[in-house]
């Protein structure tokens, strides 16, 4: 507001009251618009001209609902469905470039977040100017400001927007927007692969169990050893009633196996060990046929990337076009967190479309607000390889960001909120991936936990591979075993 002390020819003192319409030319034209005149006779302020076609004088009339074709600088990265931005004929546009500018060509601003601006422009009648950053950038607490966050830091650009979160390190910079989304970052992996026939054998006990069944087998083999040699001595029998190692070994077996084995009843020791060794081998041995049966009719698959705990203890890889999808995590001090810092990497999109089916990598993408993902550019059988975790890493507001003094945003805040309210943006998300991306991509990835097929199958050929191979590598160390023997016997004929 412009104050202008006056007097008038007969002597009236007043103050005249006057605002300024800007409008867009070269250079900008500023015209100065009288609000009201005010009369200050006898030390008193009466308002003797009032705006005919108001009620009530505007001394702060609103700037934004007519901006006179004045620019509005957008500054975005082109990020799909969010932001999209091509080159049109002279006319055909809805924006014209800037930093740097193409005098010869406009611009086509769309996408879910860039319509906020466009119709904030229509809306308000005014310009809209695009500037394409190379990265997203960030403000750093040095003062240096880069790439499409560091744009209106510089106070290059008014408001950017591209998938932008409501970051901590950056708040201290720069402005948010009102909230317009949700935004959840979670990752496809591989679809775990069903697990070798050949280790069928191997899959009725964990590891761990495998473990405990081997200490108890060298366990017993040692204490029926030990047995017989006591056994012999308090009986004084022969040195052939004594049990070797190989006979201690499949007698073990035999428990195991759930077989009969020679089970002497002459000492108490011996039938309290025994009758131990039976129990055990009762109880593994039948756990074993029950978790072999499972596997061998229901598919068993390797092991699935479902949780953040799951990517991070496997340390797989997890990628994305930009660093800016750790900025969220940053200052995380949870153990997860901390590795998840280590394994991200920053590829370009080329790069991920061609290691699309690197099974050793897990791709980012994002869940938006209202059911669908924004994703980098992969193949659709690629895709169908892949599947979505079970949790997302972590959940952010999205927002636009700009100056700290940028004018308008209290004007574009209250029509962002209009309309989350009146569910425009729900729309305007499900026209964005049907323009930008396509619902069979979305199909697949909503779909990927689903499993296909039935969960019981017959037995075939196949599910008796690992026992063939084991059959097959018995008799053929058996065989050798037997050459060698063959060999030594000879040798030592010979040398007699």
């Amino acid at each position: 507001m412009v104050v202008l002390p006056t007097t008038t020819p007969s002597g009236t003192s007043t103050i005249e009251l006057y605002t300024l319409d800007i409008s867009d030319g070269a250079p900008v034209t500023i015209v100065p618009r009288l609000i009201d005149v005010i009369d200050t006779r006898n030390a008193r302020t009466t308002t003797i001209v009032r705006n005919a076609s108001q009620d009530a004088v505007d001394y702060f009339p609103d700037k934004f609902v007519n901006m006179n074709k004045r620019r509005l600088r957008l500054g975005t990265v082109p990020y799909l469905p969010n932001a999209f931005v091509e080159d049109k004929p002279l006319g055909e546009g809805n924006a014209r470039y800037i930093l740097p500018s193409k005098p010869n060509v406009s611009a086509m601003v769309s996408g879910t977040e860039l319509w906020l601006v466009t119709l904030f422009c229509e809306i308000a009648n005014c310009t809209t100017e695009i500037m394409i950053a190379p990265e997203w950038g960030n403000v750093f607490d040095n003062g240096t400001k880069i790439g499409l966050i560091g744009a209106p830091a510089k106070r290059e650009v008014d408001i950017t927007f591209a998938g932008l979160y409501t970051w901590y390190s950056t708040f201290q910079h720069l402005a948010f927007s009102a909230v317009h989304s949700r935004s959840g970052c979670t990752c496809i992996v591989a679809k775990p692969r069903i697990v070798a026939n050949w280790r069928t054998p191997f899959l009725s006990f964990a590891g761990s169990l495998w473990g405990a069944v081997l200490a108890a087998f060298i366990t017993g083999t040692l204490a029926i050893m030990a047995l017989s040699r006591s056994r012999q001595r308090i009986l004084q029998l022969h040195e052939t009633a004594r049990y070797t190692f190989s006979d201690s070994v499949l007698i073990m077996i035999g428990f195991f196996m759930e077989q009969s084995v020679p089970m002497p009843n002459d000492l108490l020791a011996s039938c309290f060990l025994f009758a131990t060794l039976l129990f055990a081998g009762f109880m593994i041995g039948s756990s074993y046929n029950g978790g072999l049966a499972s596997t061998m009719i229901v598919p068993q698959y390797e092991r699935s990337i479902n949780t953040v705990h799951d990517l991070a203890e496997t340390r797989t890889t997890w990628v994305g076009v930009s660093v800016s999808w750790i900025y969220s995590i940053q200052l995380a001090y949870q153990p997860d967190m901390l590795t998840l810092l280590q394994t991200f990497r920053e590829w370009e999109e080329d790069e991920i479309l061609r290691r699309a089916n690197d099974r050793e990598v897990a791709i980012i993408v994002e869940r938006m607000e209202y059911g669908h993902f924004a994703h980098p550019a992969i193949g659709l059988d690629a895709m169908k390889g892949r599947k979505m975790m079970a949790e997302d890493i972590y959940w952010e507001s999205v927002v636009g960001m700009c100056s700290k003094t940028w004018p308008a945003r209290a004007r574009f805040d209250r029509m962002v909120l209009q309309l989350k309210a009146s569910g425009i943006l729900a729309h305007w998300e499900l026209i964005g991936v049907a323009k930008y991306l396509s619902f069979k991509s979305q199909q697949i990835i909503r779909y990927s936990r689903e499993s296909t097929g039935d969960e019981f199958t017959p037995l075939r050929m196949a599910n008796i591979t690992g026992a063939l191979l084991i059959l097959a590598a018995g008799l053929s160390l058996a065989v050798i075993a037997f050459l060698a023997e063959l060999v030594w016997r000879g040798w030592v004929a010979n040398k007699l």
